[in-house]
């Protein structure tokens, strides 16, 4: 027949209690601690050897048999630490030992310790149980089938011997799992365990035997893995060269276009010359024209120190026209050239001033109206944008640019310009900007052989679209005779131009905006009377233009599936500006022409887009001219 350790336990818990006065004093003196031993293996609440192991210290004239049979109950978790406390005083009291002296310190420690033994004694209700055997289980304290074994104790009367499987046994291996919790308070639910009966004393303690043994593995591990860490450290740090020092101040970029474009002429155009040659060369005006174009761009960049920076960028193109930096595909599989396109100084002592010199990016504001996309510029700029506060700031833009440089100095050609200019900005919403600019070039009109002795080729410009009103240089050529002149062309007017733009960025919220453009040109050096005596017949005065337009979609192209639309329409009359530098694509090139310009970009992967153009244009006045361009881009950037 089984007994019940519980009932016997619960039983037996209040007998000692209420005999624990002399009778249990008496007990060291006349063997009833024999008595008391036999009892308990009788009835199952300890083995056999227990109680063997325990009588041999019955004898004790200091009553430490049955300080020994105490502890082994409290241990099994059938008595309380509180009720061991008060058995063992009891005990001294009975048999008329003097108690020792205790440390207030040591009285205050352990009357502390008691609460939370008592709160764990208390019993808790199932729903707080459950909680502690998950943390358990989740820092490695408790397997997953000893939480759900000691779970189906939870409300039962249960007994070790009546289970098949027993709880934290030397042989038996758990699911591990990392502790970060603090040791002190896992320990503590292991005791929790205890005083609310769901494992006994010999589980609790093989409990937490093995936790404190994993909790040193743990440690160990983590002190071979810091060392090992370390010396990998060390032996790579000894294997990779260190990076000097100066390359973290160098930037690399670059990017790459391929580009199919047509240019499709009307039938009805009438015939085109060239003005680049001395000698009257027919221009293409009607045969369209199907061709695949490259365009490569690599750049550097040096911060030389806090304040200087130096930029080298290599590009496709050619050395004759300063507008493209394409290069066309389909001349027997040829090597392309690949130029330097910016060669520069950047100086800025303070944030606010900054002065470029060598060839650099377009310092100037504005859109493709005056100054090709492509075109840099050779010579000297500097810029200052003081801070007004509210959002505002202004700027002041001047340069000197060599266009061409002449074996005499008198012949020299230059570019001299100034803009000013003022930019607002009301938070992310909305930023304005309004700019004035003007642009002088010297020495770059045509000069006639009747007004100067001896060869005057150096006049004429060194390239040209098409546009400008021309004249040749020496009157005594026949334009109308072809091959029968000799004399090259020369620009018949003076350019001063007065140009306003302003460009307008409206939020619509973070990803997407809309832009409205617009630019001014009027060339102020027009003058009538000479440009008539250098033709030698009255001409009509053309000399403004204007381009507006909106483009509506994401700010940038960076990503798939960003995107962009725009519609452009552009203005530009003959003497307006110099027709080599502005824009190349728009009646393929240079003045005399208006019309619309359409777009859309689509992004389709990180740094890779596409954007297609149409332009058609027709020509202002003069002979007709009408011209349409499609182009369809890939690019990538990095």
């Amino acid at each position: 027949m089984k007994f019940n350790t519980r009932v016997v336990c619960a039983v037996l818990a209040p007998m000692l209690l209420t005999a624990s006065g002399q009778a249990l004093a008496a007990s060291t003196r006349d063997g009833s601690v024999d008595a008391l031993l036999e009892l308990l293996s009788v009835k199952g609440v300890i083995t056999t050897e227990e109680s063997a192991g325990l009588r041999g210290k019955s004898d004790s004239p200091t009553g430490s048999g049955f300080k020994a049979v105490i502890e082994l109950l409290q241990r099994k978790g059938t008595i309380t630490g509180e009720e061991a406390d008060k058995l063992l005083r009891r005990e001294l009291a009975g048999s008329g030992q003097e108690q020792p002296q205790k440390d207030p310190e040591v009285t205050e420690a352990k009357e502390k310790s008691v609460e939370p033994a008592m709160e764990a004694n208390a019993k808790l209700p199932e729903k707080e149980i459950r909680p502690v055997l998950e943390v358990l289980r989740e820092q490695g304290v408790l397997g997953i089938d000893e939480t759900e074994q000691i779970k189906e104790r939870i409300g039962k009367k249960w007994s070790t011997a009546d289970e098949d499987d027993f709880i934290a046994m030397e042989d038996q291996e758990i699911e591990y799992n990392r502790s970060s919790l603090p040791k002190e308070g896992l320990l503590a639910n292991i005791v929790k365990l205890q005083h609310q009966a769901l494992i006994t004393a010999d589980e609790a303690e093989r409990i937490r035997d093995r936790f404190l043994r994993k909790l040193s593995l743990e440690r160990v591990t983590d002190a071979i893995g810091d060392n090992l860490q370390r010396d990998m450290r060390v032996e790579v740090a000894g294997r990779i060269l260190p990076i000097p020092e100066w390359t973290r101040r160098i930037k690399l970029n670059g990017d790459l276009r391929l580009r199919y474009r047509a240019d499709l002429f009307d039938k009805n155009n009438g015939e085109s010359w060239r003005t680049d040659t001395n000698t009257l060369t027919k221009a293409n005006s009607t045969v369209d024209r199907y061709y695949a174009q490259v365009r490569a761009r690599l750049g550097l960049k040096v911060k030389v120190n806090d304040q200087l920076e130096a930029g080298i960028r290599l590009a496709t193109g050619n050395t004759s026209n300063p507008v493209s930096t394409n290069s066309t595909m389909g001349d027997s599989l040829n090597k392309k050239n690949f130029l330097l396109d910016q060669a520069y100084l950047k100086w800025k002592p303070i944030p606010e001033f900054t002065v470029w010199g060598g060839r650099f990016e377009n310092p100037w504001f504005g859109t493709d109206l005056v100054w090709d996309q492509d075109l840099n510029f050779d010579g000297l700029a500097m810029s200052w944008k003081p801070d007004l506060g509210g959002g505002a700031s202004l700027f002041f833009t001047a340069g000197a640019f060599p266009i061409e440089e002449m074996e005499m100095k008198s012949h020299d050609k230059w570019l001299f310009g100034g803009q000013v200019g003022v930019n607002y900005k009301y938070r992310d919403k909305l930023t304005a900007t309004l700019a004035v600019a003007y642009y002088h070039f010297d020495n770059i009109t045509g000069k006639s052989i009747e007004n100067l002795k001896g060869d005057t080729d150096w006049s004429r410009p060194k390239f040209q679209q098409k546009g400008n009103t021309p004249f040749y240089l020496d009157p005594n050529d026949n334009p109308s005779f072809v091959g029968g002149g000799s004399s090259y062309l020369g620009y018949a007017a003076e350019f001063r131009e007065l140009n306003i733009s302003t460009k307008i960025d409206y939020a619509i919220d973070e990803n997407y905006q809309v832009t409205l453009i617009g630019d001014y040109v009027n060339n102020l050096g027009y003058n009538r009377a000479d440009v008539d005596a250098r033709v030698g017949q009255a001409m009509m005065k053309e000399t403004e233009g204007y381009q507006v337009g909106i483009s509506v979609g994401n700010r940038e192209i960076s990503a798939l599936m960003d995107w962009k639309v725009m519609l452009n329409y552009k203005y530009l009359e003959a003497d307006a500006v110099v027709d080599g530098f502005t824009e190349s694509d728009f009646h393929l090139g240079g003045t005399n022409a208006k019309g619309w310009i359409i777009g859309v970009d689509l992004g389709l992967a990180k740094n890779v887009w596409m954007t297609t153009r149409w332009f058609t244009a027709n020509e202002i006045s003069g002979v007709p001219l009408a011209i349409d361009v499609f182009q369809l881009n890939l690019n990538a950037k990095f």
